[in-house]
């Protein structure tokens, strides 16, 4: 489920709603009739599954960066403590 594609999909639904309605009296009208379109509320449906579908990977790709971040913070840490722990040994000796 492509977001791009489905937004596209929607818009074509809606300028095909809109020529299939133009004969309406006011514009208010014809949008209405519009949004009543079966293919128009399924595409709808779709965009809105999609930017969901986006949205959730979005936020779990920022959450394993944000590990990901953390794990090397804490290793860097770890890694470098092993020189300055080796030296107080060699001093204290």
């Amino acid at each position: 489920m492509d977001e791009k594609s489905c937004v596209d999909t929607l818009e074509a639904h809606k300028a095909l709603s809109a020529v299939r309605n133009a004969g309406q009296k006011t514009v208010t009208q014809a949008k209405a009739m519009a949004y009543e379109d079966p293919e128009y509320v399924e595409a709808q449906d779709a965009k809105t599954a999609a930017y969901a579908y986006r949205k959730m990977l979005q936020a779990l790709h920022n959450s394993a960066e944000l590990r990901n971040t953390l794990l090397s913070r804490e290793l860097t840490r770890r890694v470098g403590r092993g020189d300055r722990e080796a030296r107080a040994g060699r001093m204290n000796a």
